[in-house]
């Protein structure tokens, strides 16, 4: 059994320089130039594969591709008309509020007005605020006129004994 390891171990040694020898040949001769006219004909075997490969010769399964639709125009946004609103309604009169005239006071051109409120009392002249949206609009001898967001000044004037 030793002698036919030994054998085969001595023929795979020779293949194996057979082998070496052949490759060193082969490396050591320069690489072969094709000619230009196999080389063009090479390139359009390629590009026919390629073109033949790329047509289907089945419908797709999801539709052929088409080209991006152009965006299609904003409809014009509709003009919001504004309801009719209901008039707003009358304010309450001034001296519903709490106000009362004590006394009207002229020194030369100005006019002041004494003006009583159960919060206390105060001294006030033509473009004062009586409160937040009461402006005064004039004093006169009848009393104070006040802006109450309608067409005329309302008058508060002195209260009635």
């Amino acid at each position: 059994m030793n002698w036919i390891a030994t054998f085969f171990t001595l023929l795979a040694l020779a293949a194996t320089g057979l082998a070496g020898k052949e490759l060193h040949g082969a490396l050591s001769e320069p690489t072969p130039q094709a000619p230009p006219a196999q080389v063009a004909r090479a390139v359009a075997d390629v590009v026919e594969v390629a073109s033949v490969a790329t047509t289907p010769r089945w419908p797709a399964l999801f539709g052929e591709p088409l080209p991006p639709k152009p965006p299609e125009p904003e409809p014009p946004t509709p003009v919001a008309q504004e309801e009719p609103q209901p008039p707003e309604p009358p304010r309450p009169p001034v001296s519903s509020l709490g106000y009362e005239l004590k006394g009207i006071v002229r020194a030369g051109d100005a006019v002041w007005g004494l003006v009583s409120h159960p919060t206390g009392e105060q001294i006030m002249r033509a473009g004062d605020m009586l409160a937040d949206d009461l402006p005064i609009a004039r004093i006169d001898e009848t009393g104070l006129w006040v802006d109450n967001g309608g067409e005329e000044p309302e008058l508060l004037g002195y209260p009635e004994n």
